[in-house]
C-alpha cells in the first residue's frame, strides 16, 4: 500500500516538518505496520502445538528442578546489554558502512535456533546468548547507516538498547506506535543501571514466548530456526524505524512535532489498509 496517495502537506500535526521528513516518517510508518508480518506468517504455519508443549516443559523444569527460564533470560540479556554500554561487544568501526550484515546475523541465529530446538529446552544455554548477542550486534550495525548516529557515543548505544524494550513481535499491532513512544518515554531519563535492567526485563518477557516453542526436542528444531529468523527480522526493522525517527527529530527545529505527525501517518495508513 503506497503512502503516495495520502497527502499530509496540509496536516496541522505535520506542518512543522519538511516534505522530505514527512516522507521519512511515512516510510517508517509502513515499516512499523509491516514489522510483524514475518512472525505472524511463521506462527500460523507452525501452529500452536509446539508452543503448548513447550510451555509444559518449561513449567516442569521450573517446578521440579528450579530452572528459572525467565530469570536466566533476563540475566543473560542484562549482562550483554551492560557489556554493550561499555563498548565491549561492538568491535565495529563507528564510521563504517552499516546495515550490510543483516543476512549474516539471520543465518547465525537460524542455525543456533535449529540446533538448540533439536536438543530441546537445555539448548537455551547456548541459543540465548548467541541470539541476543547477534540481535544486539545487528542493531548496532544498522545504526551506522544513519547520519548523526555514532556507535561510540552513549546516546546511540542507549538508542540501540531501547529497541529491546519496544514490544513483542507476537503482539497485536493495533497500538504499535503508542507502544513505541511509551517505551522511549519510560527510559528517557533513567540511569544507565535502571535503563539496562528495564530493557532486559522487557526483552526477557518477549524471548520467553519464543523459548516455549523450542522446548520440545526435534519438534522445536523447525520452530527454533524459523522463530529466530523472525525475531531477528523484527528487531532489525524496529532498529531502522527508530533511527529514521531519531534522524527526523535531529533535523527539525521542533522535535516535539514528530510524535503527533508520526501518529497521524500511522493512523491514516492503518485506515487505508482496512478499506
Amino acid at each position: 500500500m503506497s503512502m503516495d496517495v495520502i497527502d499530509f502537506s496540509r496536516s496541522n500535526a505535520c506542518a512543522g516538518l519538511s516534505p522530505a521528513d514527512r516522507a521519512v516518517l511515512g516510510e517508517a510508518a509502513v515499516k512499523l505496520l509491516d514489522a510483524r508480518n514475518v512472525i505472524v506468517r511463521i506462527a500460523e504455519s507452525l501452529g500452536d502445538l509446539t508452543s503448548k508443549m513447550g510451555g509444559g516443559a518449561a513449567q516442569f523444569l521450573d517446578d521440579k528442578f528450579g530452572i528459572d527460564v525467565a530469570g536466566k533470560i533476563q540475566e543473560v540479556t542484562q549482562t550483554l546489554l551492560s557489556h554493550f554500554m561499555t563498548g565491549a561487544l561492538t568491535g565495529m568501526d563507528a564510521e563504517g558502512a552499516g546495515d550490510r550484515w543483516g543476512w549474516l546475523h539471520k543465518s547465525i541465529v537460524m542455525l543456533s535456533g535449529a540446533t538448540s530446538g533439536f536438543v530441546g529446552l537445555p539448548g537455551l544455554l547456548w541459543d540465548l546468548p548467541i541470539t541476543t548477542g547477534n540481535i544486539l550486534r545487528s542493531v548496532a550495525d544498522i545504526s551506522r547507516a544513519y547520519p548523526g548516529e555514532n556507535i561510540d557515543s552513549e546516546d546511540t548505544r542507549r538508542a540501540c538498547i531501547e529497541i529491546f524494550a519496544m514490544g513483542s513481535p507476537l503482539a497485536d499491532d493495533d497500538e504499535a506506535d503508542i507502544g513505541y513512544w511509551a517505551a522511549r518515554a519510560s527510559l528517557s531519563h533513567a540511569s544507565v543501571e535502571f535503563f539496562i535492567k528495564t530493557a532486559a526485563a522487557r526483552f526477557g518477557v518477549v524471548i520467553s514466548e519464543k523459548i516455549l516453542a523450542q522446548a520440545i526436542p526435534v519438534a522445536g528444531a523447525a520452530a527454533g530456526a524459523a522463530l529466530n529468523y523472525a525475531f531477528m527480522d523484527y528487531y532489525q526493522e524496529m532498529a531502522r524505524i527508530h533511527f529514521m525517527i531519531r534522524g527526523v527529530e535531529r533535523r527539525t527545529p521542533d522535535p516535539s512535532c514528530v510524535r503527533p505527525c508520526f501518529g497521524e501517518i500511522v493512523g491514516a495508513l492503518r485506515q487505508q489498509r482496512a478499506r
